[in-house]
């Protein structure tokens, strides 16, 4: 390759492009893990504020309704049943959740003869005797071992700090209830404070309220602006949700956030200096968990970090393609305009000659210097042999010109390709006798019909017979051979025009049928022609729907191949073996 100044100059402008690209995707990559980073810590940072909101407001509400209904261990004249109605009453006037409570009861714990379940009556505020509903059976034995438990007396300080335990599965709140021991009355330990558990209160919460009403109202107050699935679930498997978005995966085991809820209400409790609430049972306590809508933060944050990346690196390789484009654009403006020059200085010297030819035959016979009716029939055979020159040429430019040949500008009829292989040859034979060839004809009879322009496959045929002449060599032979056969994909009759001629080299083969195209070594040799004959024939054999093939082999002859696709109404077996009979 020889190395010229541009050619230098463009592979510094690839390179430093190359160099500029390069370093644009390295910063396009640290800076997008950047932003990737600051983008997950700000989803985690407005998690981790959700999440702890959600827990606050969720700890307060059930923190409130604990130390509502707290009451002491009994004084004389204050029945358990008393207190509770006041407390009640109390926390009913001042809630904005009074859906949390769906029933209270007592249940006055004592010899089994004096056991007795006694339901607040919500709308006479009320209590009256009642038998234990069948919802409320699990919790029942759940109350029977606690009361197992608290046998003893305990301190009045004790009692009135003894925990509240929530039991998921009703949903309820319960803690027992103390009273003074009647038989250490006026003792030392009745006058220290020490009092015995007399049975239990429960208040019983509204599990639809908590799932329809309140446990959305929170996440979409909380969560409403994140795109994370949430739920309030037990918090061990199996997971029994009571609540969940939609989308969520129920079965996930490491979420982005996990909160347990009644821990945290004994810490708000704690905090507050009331007594704190127990989880029944450790794999059912109430847990809140997030999880990002595409599988988690990591996940959201990487699947971001290659959307951008890819939008990024999409760009800088628009950018690259684009100056490949520019260079390829110019080196092919370059390639045209130098082809323009050769095809401007080819028709001139096809023009000038037989112009020259001409204009001094016609000055000869102006001026009388022929008079010999010999040579006046030799001078008109010149002119005519020119003039069709001339004409050739002029019909190979206009077509050319005409732009792209679209299949509708031909007037495609059924034809006989063999009809006009020997009609083409026919109208060749001069140029053939005077260049002294031999033709090889060989065309099978009875050809199946092709669609075609035949005006157009007759020019092909000349062309080619045309090339054939120009392109001899030293030997002047020429077949023309015409025949049906199986193609790759449908039958199709082929139509062949070989020589002996000089070849084509193999690094030519692929460029020969592009407009202005010739071979070095026929530019070398001045052998005349613009590079249009070759580019026409594929252009029309296309347009018809056919298609042109070449093989060469250098100095032993080029073989060019009309293919025409046979219609399927004519694809018989009829003519499709390949025949040798000749037509003369």
């Amino acid at each position: 390759m020889k190395w010229t100044k541009r050619s230098v100059l463009e592979l510094i402008a690839v390179v430093a492009m190359a160099a500029v690209v390069a370093t644009l995707g390295i910063l396009e990559y640290r800076w997008t893990g950047e932003i990737s980073q600051a983008e997950q810590a700000r989803m985690e940072g407005a998690l981790d504020a959700s999440v702890k909101n959600f827990s606050q407001e969720f700890s307060y509400d059930f923190d409130r309704l604990c130390e509502s209904f707290e009451i002491s261990p009994e004084t004389p004249g204050a029945s358990a049943e008393s207190q509770v109605l006041s407390r009640y009453t109390t926390w009913i006037k001042t809630t904005s959740r009074s859906g949390f409570v769906d029933g209270v009861f007592v249940w006055e714990v004592g010899d089994r003869q004096k056991e007795a379940l006694k339901s607040l009556d919500l709308d006479s505020k009320q209590f009256q005797d009642a038998s234990w509903p069948a919802r409320l059976e699990p919790l029942r034995q759940l109350l029977g071992a606690e009361a197992h438990k608290l046998g003893s007396p305990m301190a009045e300080h004790d009692a009135a700090y003894y925990p509240w335990t929530f039991d998921e599965q009703t949903p309820a709140l319960f803690r027992p209830i103390f009273a003074a021991s009647p038989e250490n009355s006026g003792s030392a330990a009745q006058r220290a404070g020490t009092v015995r558990p007399a049975g239990f209160l429960i208040v019983e919460m509204n599990g639809s309220f908590l799932r329809r009403v309140y446990l959305p109202e929170l996440v979409d107050r909380h969560f409403g602006q994140l795109d994370f699935a949430t739920a309030v679930r037990a918090a061990k498997p199996p997971y029994t949700a009571l609540y969940a978005t939609d989308n969520f995966p129920a079965s996930i085991t490491a979420p982005d956030a996990q909160v347990n809820l009644i821990d945290s209400v004994s810490e708000e409790a704690r905090r507050r200096g009331h007594p704190l609430v127990e989880s029944s049972a450790p794999n059912r306590q109430w847990q809140l968990v997030a999880e990002q809508r595409s599988g988690s933060l990591g996940a959201a944050e990487g699947s971001w970090r290659r959307v951008n990346l890819a939008i990024g690196l999409g760009l800088l390789s628009i950018l690259a393609g684009s100056l490949v484009l520019v260079f390829s654009v110019a080196r092919r403006a370059e390639r045209f305009a130098s082809l323009q020059m050769q095809f401007i200085a080819g028709v001139s010297h096809e023009l000038c000659t037989p112009l020259a030819v001409i204009s001094s035959a016609v000055e000869n016979l102006a001026d009388g210097v022929v008079d010999n009716p010999k040579q006046i029939e030799e001078y008109a055979g010149i002119l005519k042999d020119q003039g069709g020159r001339l004409e050739k040429l002029l019909d190979q430019v206009l077509l050319l010109a005409s732009g792209k040949i679209e299949r509708s500008e031909y007037d495609r009829r059924p034809i006989d390709v063999g009809t006009i292989a020997e009609q083409s040859l026919s109208r060749s034979e001069p140029m053939l006798r005077d260049a002294e060839f031999m033709v090889e004809k060989r065309i099978s009879e009875g050809l199946p019909m092709v669609e075609a322009d035949p005006e157009a496959v007759a020019k092909c045929v000349e062309n080619l017979i045309s090339n054939a002449i120009k392109y001899c060599g030293p030997t002047h032979w020429l077949s023309v051979r015409a025949a049906a056969v199986n193609g790759s994909q449908s039958p199709e009759v082929q139509l062949s025009v070989e020589d002996k001629g000089m070849g084509i080299p193999a690094e030519d083969l692929p460029h020969i049928f592009e407009p202005f195209y010739r071979v070095q070594a026929v530019r070398d040799g001045q052998i005349r022609g613009v590079g249009l004959g070759l580019h026409l024939v594929k252009r029309m054999m296309e347009g018809m729907g056919g298609s042109v093939t070449v093989s060469s082999e250098l100095g032993r002859g080029t073989s060019f191949v009309l293919h025409f696709p046979v219609p399927a109404a004519n694809g018989t077996s009829k003519g499709l073996n390949e025949a040798h009979t000749s037509r003369h």
